[in-house]
């Protein structure tokens, strides 16, 4: 059980290890799969009324940009905006796949779940943990519910009520609600019924970077700040350190005594310059992925 107020930021490298896209790899899946009128592209073209002219002028903006990811595409291309966010929730709705969430090996959800829950589902609440997160996807909120739901054997109601107390912002919104959560918006976990509804649900819950701010996604940064501004312990896990996420969540200002995360795969310039960008008080660990970060770096008591 974790005792001191603790604060994970999760990327998309925290979705990876559940065969989740990277920004680059989902760029190459929607330059992949929407050249053409088949394969995911038949949802698109069921589901909104855009032309393949549309459709194909966004194809190939996307693809001689020269930009890494869709999201810093439609920053610059506004007017590409809902295709793009249909394409990308198309996506990553079709990787929702509850199975992978309880695979052997890499698997830090597991790790983590293991140090948290205790001898009743009333005692998991008293966890001092919460969730910060990037990613449109549901896995976070998924797994604990379910896993919960199967270790105690309570009601679906009695699990959420529970479940509910511990703070998971999705920052740039995510692929709708799912059933146990609310009553609108709803779309289950990699629900293979896209239909007009759920498409309707992505393009008004997803949000990039650069969308006007509204009063629903300033009180999710200001209820983040907070948090970050409580913690004990704040760990980042999978982050990609875009300059205009680490400035509007604050990262600069966390003073946490805890403060790390992972930095997988990066030179050594790039971890000095993450840092610098988060005010030079951030441990960034480039040996080690998500679990391995877990098990080495992170204090979970």
């Amino acid at each position: 059980m974790i005792t001191k107020n603790t604060v994970f930021v999760l990327g998309a490298g925290a979705s990876q290890p559940f065969a989740f896209p990277l920004g680059s790899e989902l760029k190459k899946r929607v330059l992949d799969n929407y050249r053409n009128e088949q394969g995911n592209a038949v949802h698109l073209y069921n589901t909104t009324s855009f032309t393949n002219a549309q459709v194909g002028q966004f194809i190939e903006g996307l693809g001689f940009s020269g930009l890494s990811s869709v999201d810093a595409f439609l920053e610059r291309r506004p007017a590409f905006l809902d295709i793009g966010k249909a394409t990308m929730g198309i996506e990553l709705l079709t990787c929702e796949h509850a199975s992978n969430l309880w695979q052997d090996g890499n698997n830090w959800l597991t790790y983590l779940y293991n140090n948290l829950v205790g001898n009743s589902l009333d005692e998991f609440a008293d966890n001092r943990v919460a969730f910060i997160t990037f990613n449109y996807d549901r896995t976070v909120e998924h797994f604990f519910h379910t896993s919960l739901l199967h270790t105690f054997g309570e009601s679906v109601e009695e699990t959420a009520g529970v479940f509910d107390k511990i703070p998971i912002i999705h920052l740039h919104g995510r692929l709708g609600v799912l059933p146990w959560q609310a009553t609108q918006n709803v779309v289950p976990y990699g629900t293979t019924n896209l239909d007009i509804r759920t498409m309707e649900v992505l393009l008004r819950e997803i949000k990039v970077v650069h969308e006007d701010i509204t009063d629903v996604r300033d009180k999710e940064f200001t209820r983040a700040k907070e948090l970050l501004a409580g913690a004990a312990n704040v760990y980042l896990i999978g982050f990609g350190f875009g300059t205009r996420n680490v400035e509007r969540l604050g990262l600069s200002n966390v003073q946490a005594p805890g403060f790390a995360g992972t930095a997988y795969g990066m030179t050594n310039k790039e971890v000095h310059q993450c840092q610098q960008l988060c005010g030079g008080r951030v441990n960034l660990i480039q040996s080690y992925p998500a679990l391995e970060f877990l098990r080495n770096s992170v204090a979970l008591n």
